[in-house]
């Protein structure tokens, strides 16, 4: 009963206002008697109804669906013909004297042409209305499907990368225990600061650009404790940096990046400079470290890992077409620029 309030009660009200409409119509233009209009608009209603209610339930997902057009069309022309047969038959049955020798004298092959344009017409609608509903639903169904496809992906990809930001941060961590025990307690708070957010706070869709710069600024805070003095840091962030949402976790990949592929010079300086702006509604990532080309095969790879891999396909899927990442190499350097049009 639910599903038939849900889906089939606005049938009910056509036909409703059907018999209205036309009985109505029948007593005021033909003087007709109100058993007689009803008799009357319950014999189109047969024809009608039944001859759209097959075609839309059995005719169309039956041949049209299947593209056997040819076949849908012999049949519902077919079955336009027996409709308008079936009303003519039963209007000259029960009003034959009206018709032959009363008012409205016609022939049965003249109403028989007037009941199949009746029949053609309204088979129509009901042809028209289901094929249109159904690639609305289609269209709507695929929408939601491709949703939940993007979404679930998004999740896989951040599943990602949350074990690949682990191992770097416990590998750091670890370091520090030799060190300083102390010191690692300090930054083992810390990385549980950065665990939470990264646990329940990047669960929703968009997360306040401030957690995710106080996100960025526990990580360095982290790489500078862990590398000491083998390293420069230089980190800018602009004060413009504030007051709007952006998708969690899509900086820290390149700046850990940077961290892991940076170089080991003994004659020279060993840097990482990274700048966070934000102007007219766009903001700006620039990531640059010391490379070493000749170093170890790690080094030599700089562009890969999961992290940065997965960064670039959620920026695909978040932001298409809003966002511009460029990367540069060279025997040196290596250089990242990301920009995101915050909508």
């Amino acid at each position: 009963m639910s599903w038939f309030l849900k889906y089939k009660l606005h049938h009910v009200f056509f036909w409703i206002a059907y018999f209205v409409f036309w009985t109505n119509l029948s007593m005021r233009d033909y003087g007709s008697h109100a058993w007689k209009a009803i008799l009357a608009t319950s014999i189109y209603f047969i024809g009608q109804a039944g001859i759209g209610y097959f075609s839309i339930y059995y005719l169309v997902p039956r041949f049209f669906f299947k593209k056997k057009y040819a076949v849908f069309i012999i049949s519902v022309f077919v079955s336009i013909l027996l409709g308008a047969l079936f009303i003519t038959a039963g209007m000259f049955t029960v009003f034959h004297s009206l018709f032959t020798a009363g008012t409205y004298q016609i022939s049965f092959s003249a109403y028989f042409l007037y009941s199949l344009m009746a029949e053609f017409s309204t088979t129509l609608i009901f042809i028209s209305y289901r094929i249109v509903k159904e690639r609305v639903q289609a269209q709507k169904m695929n929408s939601i499907l491709e949703k939940e496809k993007t979404e679930n992906e998004l999740k896989f990809l951040k599943a990602q990368t949350n074990p690949h930001f682990l191992f770097n941060a416990i590998n750091s961590i670890y370091v520090l225990i030799e060190k300083d025990p102390d010191l690692a307690k300090a930054t083992l708070a810390r990385f549980s600061d950065m665990l939470r957010y990264q646990l329940y706070e990047c669960n929703f869709a968009e997360v306040p650009v401030e957690e995710e710069v106080e996100y960025l600024n526990n990580y360095i805070e982290l790489e500078k404790l862990r590398k000491g003095s083998a390293l420069s840091i230089e980190y800018k962030i602009s004060p413009s940096v504030n007051n709007f949402l952006i998708s969690p976790l899509l900086i820290i990949p390149f700046v850990e990046n940077a961290f892991k592929h940076i170089s080991n010079f003994s004659e020279k300086n060993n840097f990482v400079d990274i700048s966070l702006n934000y102007q007219e509604r766009s903001l700006k990532l620039i990531v640059r470290n010391s490379f070493d080309k000749g170093g170890s095969l790690q080094t030599k790879n700089p562009a890969g890992g999961i992290g940065q891999d997965n960064t670039k396909r959620r920026l695909k899927l978040i932001y298409p077409d809003k966002h511009d990442l460029i990367i540069k190499q060279d025997d040196e350097t290596y250089f990242v620029s990301l920009t995101i049009k915050i909508p």
